[in-house]
């Protein structure tokens, strides 16, 4: 029986882009409200259409859970790629990365050479992250982390660099 975990990030949702979704949602309803002529202005439809759009995506990474990592007996799988095979990661190492202007820890899992792995877009180009990073900043609940960071343990040994 193979016993199968699911762990997720966690989006802070108070933050500037929904303070700036509500500024424009009071403001266009204001001023439709009192002037209901300029809803037919190709301005004021494109600037709706923004919100609208804005708002859904907001409401995509924010109130819809994304999968970190679904751990099994077999592997794990991160993010929505394919399964990575414990017996194909050869250790694990802590990291420290920089995107953009800020300094990220990571955790590396180190696969095997010559492992048959089939890369996405994302694997191949994702800034100074590597195809297989675990995130130990604060996207991830506490309690969660500790939770992988164990299951990662039990599995594979661990190199700290």
């Amino acid at each position: 029986m193979t016993e199968t975990k699911t762990f997720y990030y966690r989006f802070n949702p108070i933050n500037l882009w929904l303070i700036l979704n509500a500024a424009l949602l009071i403001t266009l309803s204001y001023c439709c409200a009192r002037c209901p002529c300029i809803l037919y202005w190709p301005q004021t439809q494109v600037l709706w259409g923004v919100l609208i759009f804005s708002l859904a995506a907001w409401a995509w990474k924010y109130l819809i859970r994304h999968p970190l990592a679904t751990t099994d007996n077999d592997g794990i799988t991160l993010d929505h790629c394919r399964l990575l095979r414990w017996q194909d990661i050869q250790s694990t190492e802590e990291k420290e990365i920089r995107c953009w202007f800020k300094k990220y820890k990571i955790l590396v899992l180190h696969p095997r050479e010559g492992i048959k792995y089939e890369y996405n877009f994302l694997q191949k180009h994702n800034c100074g992250f590597t195809p297989f990073s675990i995130p130990l900043y604060g996207i991830v609940r506490e309690n969660d982390l500790h939770e992988l960071l164990q299951i990662i343990d039990e599995k594979i040994k661990k190199e700290n660099k």
